[in-house]
């Protein structure tokens, strides 16, 4: 708990990286013919693990790679967690299909093979939209996790995907998550090119140039990217780039009629169906200003969990979908402030008791 507190407090710097850990990148064993060939991280503690954890990452093109993912499994490593972190294949290609949920237990079994894993039942953390693959740990496998621990993640496919593209009056909404969208909606896009190889290309060296820089999310800087990632496409292409990316208008129509041809392809993602099977201990936390999933996710995920199961739904002003919030200095602040402090300790307590098993 101090070890975490310390680290993953307000007053560390983002970028400071707890010393004294090591990181192996693995291959991780395939469980059938057809599975893709997958690596993970594994953190390791400067000491004789006291617990481990298996992380599972959202849909980002780096996975765990990021800097803030690599920096949180070296602070859980730091604090004796022996950290295990699937390289996902669909996830870091932004474009998810259900092969992910057994990615998700072969990354689980390859954290369960570990000689130097302690006896007790390693908890599960997942980030974002690593929270269905998670889910399904916990139904699947939940007999084998001490607990699953949800970072931000969403309890109904259909309203984060809305939330993406048209945001919610009185809602932060982040504008940069749209090109994802409409790449996983591409098969079902009326008018696209017989070949989308190039679109689709651009749509990524645009979440690259924008992702993980919160300044893009101003208004005028994340369009003059989009333009100039434009210019290296043939001008047929251009108005679908620009309508996906949110430049220009007809993106919205152009995704609802798409969503309504995909809905059935996307079942699989919502996660509700799986809910009342989950067998472990489950905290919820969620940022409350959190602009890519909604925080009232977390709540819904409460309700339809076995309530014998929800240890806790922890909201939180600390920490936002892609960067700290840190604290404020105004005194006038300071009851938000001790607020903030209590629930950064129930979620630290979480967080160790998932990782003591």
């Amino acid at each position: 708990m101090l070890s975490l507190g310390r680290w993953l407090g307000p007053w560390t710097g983002a970028s400071v990286v707890p010393p004294g850990v090591t990181r192996e990148e693995i291959d991780v064993p395939a469980r059938r013919g057809s599975d893709r060939p997958m690596r993970a991280f594994v953190y390791r503690p400067p000491r004789e693990p006291s617990g481990a954890l298996l992380l599972v990452p959202g849909l980002h093109y780096l996975g765990p790679a990021d800097p803030r993912m690599d920096r949180f499994a070296r602070v859980l490593a730091a604090s004796g967690i022996l950290a295990v972190a699937p390289l996902l294949p669909d996830y870091l290609e932004l474009v998810p299909s259900p092969g992910v949920l057994r990615d998700a237990e072969r990354a689980f079994d390859a954290l369960l093979s570990l000689p130097e894993r302690p006896a007790a039942r390693p908890g599960v953390f997942s980030i974002s939209f690593g929270s269905r693959p998670a889910l399904h740990l916990a139904s699947a496998r939940g007999d084998e996790i001490g607990a699953l621990v949800v970072f931000g993640g969403y309890a109904d496919f259909m309203d984060t995907l809305r939330f993406c593209i048209t945001g919610r009056p009185g809602a932060s909404h982040d504008p940069l998550n749209r090109p994802v969208v409409f790449m996983n909606l591409l098969p079902w896009i009326s008018g696209r090119h017989d070949d989308p190889t190039a679109l689709r290309s651009a749509w990524l060296r645009y979440v690259k140039a924008t992702w993980g820089r919160p300044e893009m999310k101003e208004n005028g800087r994340w369009q003059a990217v989009a333009r100039a990632v434009a210019d290296e496409l043939p001008p047929a292409a251009r108005p679908l780039f620009f309508m996906g990316t949110g430049v220009e208008p007809g993106g919205d129509a152009l995704f609802g009629e798409a969503l309504g041809r995909a809905r059935d392809d996307f079942a699989w993602l919502d996660p509700g169906p799986i809910l009342p099977e989950v067998r472990c201990p489950v905290h919820l936390v969620h940022g409350a200003d959190d602009d890519v999933i909604p925080y009232e996710h977390a709540m819904t995920l409460a309700r339809a969990l076995p309530q014998d199961r929800v240890r806790g739904v922890h909201l939180t002003g600390l920490y936002g979908h892609t960067h700290g919030s840190g604290f404020g200095v105004d005194a006038r602040a300071l009851p938000a402030l001790a607020r903030e402090a209590r629930t950064l300790v129930r979620m630290l307590s979480a967080l160790a008791a998932a990782g003591a098993g």
